[in-house]
């Protein structure tokens, strides 16, 4: 997990398949500005490397996501595939391995279904990620009906109004031309 992380992506279906589990997009973020447990996922990682991650909300519920980390022009992503609550039973009672996985799908059904507290998570490795400082700022005047329209927009999609903002310009900057 080496370099910074400049931050997540997301689209409509990792995102709708955290909210299927009722874990919203900015619950998922907080988890990994904390020290998370990272398993490997060798066996659901043919096409890319992905890992199993537990870690705690911002509000200090428990989650278990499943994620990869993606590379875009020269910056690092991570790029959540689905997350769910984990039960609030006692942690040191986990004794199952977990399960390897061959597809998203038998790792969507896993996540949904499985009561966590019952696995072995002890061969985990606690990291944190490193996240690239948004240090510049924009200070714009925009009209009314507009910033309520982005407000609600952000609203539908579980996130702060100024994070939805720079995820289109990152969308316009970064998008192919015809």
């Amino acid at each position: 997990m080496e370099g910074p992380i400049a931050g997540f992506e997301w689209d409509r279906g990792n995102r709708a398949k955290c909210l299927q589990h009722g874990v919203s997009a900015e619950e998922v973020e907080s988890v990994f500005l904390a020290p998370v447990t990272i398993l490997p996922d060798e066996a659901h990682s043919l096409t890319e490397t992905r890992f199993k991650g537990i870690g705690r909300t911002a509000s200090g519920r428990h989650i278990f996501a499943v994620f990869t980390i993606r590379e875009k022009k020269g910056q690092r992503y991570i790029r959540p595939i689905t997350a769910r609550y984990m039960p609030t039973r006692k942690f040191s009672t986990m004794k199952k391995k977990i399960p390897t996985f061959k597809s998203d799908r038998e790792a969507e059904a896993f996540v949904a279904t499985a009561d966590l507290t019952e696995y072995d998570l002890s061969g985990g490795q606690r990291v944190r990620f490193e996240f690239e400082k948004k240090e510049a700022r924009v200070n714009m005047r925009l009209p009314q009906l507009l910033l309520e329209a982005v407000k609600r927009r952000a609203r539908t999609r579980g996130i702060p109004y100024q994070r939805f903002i720079r995820e289109v310009l990152e969308q316009a900057v970064t998008a192919k031309r015809h």
